[in-house]
């Protein structure tokens, strides 16, 4: 799947991604072409969001970002992306939006 097919609430996620960070919005978006159900795509990213939740300390620094990250805001936004995608999964996916493109 490309993310030019996401539903608009799925395709959202993006934004609350790189709301966080840029490199976490790469991530779920290169993690698209992994699945062909967009379902499917959401149980992925929420289990990834999950996990980074559980220990942002060592996502970040994963990725050279904990000396430039405000930890308490990270978290944060993370937790809303989490909420975001639990009520993308909540929501038919005729009720999600057309795609953006």
């Amino acid at each position: 799947m490309d993310t030019d097919y996401l539903t608009r609430m799925t395709y959202d996620c993006l934004i609350y991604a790189d709301d966080a960070t840029d490199v976490l919005k790469s991530e779920l978006g290169a993690a698209c072409k992994e699945f062909k159900d967009e379902d499917k795509y959401l149980a992925a990213i929420l289990e990834h969001v999950i996990e980074i939740e559980e220990d942002p300390k060592d996502y970040l620094d994963s990725w050279s970002l904990l000396g430039q990250t405000d930890i308490k805001a990270f978290k944060k936004k993370i937790q809303r992306l989490k909420k975001h995608i639990q009520e993308t999964m909540q929501t038919p996916l005729k009720d999600r939006g057309k795609p953006r493109w």
